[in-house]
């Protein structure tokens, strides 16, 4: 996405984390949630990688029900990795369970989760937790790596775009939408170069690893 997109900055910091953690894995991937599988070429060395989702697709490799066990063998894949998946999920200790089962000993889990944004996927929209929550989602695992995403600047920007694009005749109004997108785009990234409080995060990233 470009800066004038009224999607970028709630996906800025993320991507740019993804582009510096993701090439450093590989070996079996298993993405859940994969939708169209966006990061599969974003991967280091990869030898298999499978996509899992509750709904088919052209890129969806194998198709679950929320509480169905996965049809994979235990300490299977070398890397799980999930992006704003987990607030969608509706048996949310079963899908914990199955991703500890296949993941195998030594591997890690890389998951990326929202928490300041906005209803969105309804129905199926469920949850949105703290750093402490996602901290306490895989316990025994250990953490590598658990760090607050955006400050009150993208914060507020993600949101105030997101409630606009809901009106009917926004997009249509390019001249305007696309340059009001820009500017408060780079006013949130300014903002949250302001916010020291640690407190108005809208994402969470999080690697864990189990024990071999």
């Amino acid at each position: 996405m470009r800066p004038w997109h009224f999607q970028w900055i709630a996906t800025y910091y993320l991507y740019r984390r993804f582009s510096e953690l993701l090439p450093a894995l590989g070996g079996r991937v298993l993405d859940v949630g994969c939708g169209d599988k966006p990061y599969r070429s974003w991967f280091g060395v990869v030898t298999e990688y499978v996509g899992l989702d509750v709904a088919g697709g052209a890129n969806v490799d194998v198709v679950v029900s929320a509480s169905e066990s996965w049809p994979f063998p235990e300490d299977h894949f070398d890397v799980l990795f999930s992006s704003q998946v987990l607030e969608h999920v509706e048996s949310l200790d079963h899908t914990l369970f199955e991703m500890r089962r296949v993941l195998r000993k030594g591997g890690s889990i890389m998951l990326a989760i929202p928490f300041l944004y906005n209803e969105h996927g309804t129905p199926y929209d469920y949850r949105r937790l703290t750093v402490n929550g996602v901290a306490q989602l895989f316990p025994g695992l250990e953490i590598i790596r658990l760090e607050k995403i955006g400050g009150i600047g993208s914060t507020l920007v993600l949101l105030m775009l997101n409630w606009l694009s809901n009106f009917r005749y926004i997009k249509v109004m390019l001249p305007i939408w696309i340059p009001l997108s820009l500017v408060l785009n780079v006013l949130g990234l300014l903002m949250d170069r302001m916010d020291r409080t640690g407190a108005f995060y809208n994402n969470l990233l999080m690697v864990v690893k189990k024990p071999s």
